[in-house]
């Protein structure tokens, strides 16, 4: 019951977007009156961050796939990149309730289970760039702040992909504007000189 109740979120959010996801509508869709609903699941909140969690989950599992698909740094860099990408247009609806996007977020402060998952992606990103940089550039602050920076870049674009800011016919080229940006920036950032730690 409880997989069929977020697959019936997930599946209005992904027609109507989040905003059209009710405990309600949700009953309705399954076909259960929303009292059943609560016994699973106390409040909407509650439901959105069991998605928010399943999210993360297979986030994490598409980027430690890429990850170990290559032995080479740059190019598990890369194909980590990509495998956010993908996720990103293989489950809208999940990315934005992990991001904020779609009116949704839930990864407020009191939601430290799902602060500790977004953790987990960003050091991923953190252990595979740590490959590629110089030993100079391998401080935990220096680690973390570049971080911050590729995730920006992903995400920037994905935002303006959703918002229709970037016409959606345009997602290709933009992910190899994104893989080519993180190329300069690596170059910039010493990573031509990296040796392995």
């Amino acid at each position: 019951m409880r997989r069929t109740i977020l697959d019936a979120a997930r599946e209005i959010a992904a027609q109507e977007g989040w905003d059209a996801v009710t405990i309600r509508r949700v009953a309705e869709k399954i076909e259960y009156s929303p009292p059943t609903i609560y016994e699973y699941f106390p409040s909407k909140e509650a439901l959105l961050t069991e998605v928010a969690h399943e999210g993360f989950r297979l986030l994490v599992t598409d980027l430690q796939d890429a990850r170990d698909v290559t032995p080479d740094p740059r190019e598990r860099l890369r194909a980590m990149g990509a495998a956010y990408w993908s996720f990103v247009w293989k489950h809208p609806e999940l990315y934005q309730v992990i991001s904020g996007l779609g009116g949704v977020n839930v990864c407020e402060p009191g939601h430290d289970d799902l602060h500790a998952e977004g953790k987990q992606v960003a050091g991923l990103f953190r252990d595979a760039l740590q490959t590629v940089l110089p030993p100079s550039g391998r401080t935990k602050e220096n680690l973390d702040s570049k971080v911050v920076v590729l995730w920006s870049l992903y995400h920037g674009f994905v935002a303006l992909l959703m918002a229709g800011r970037i016409p959606m016919e345009a997602r290709d080229w933009v992910l190899d504007l994104a893989q080519h940006t993180v190329g300069d920036l690596l170059f910039a950032w010493g990573a031509e000189r990296a040796t392995a730690p």
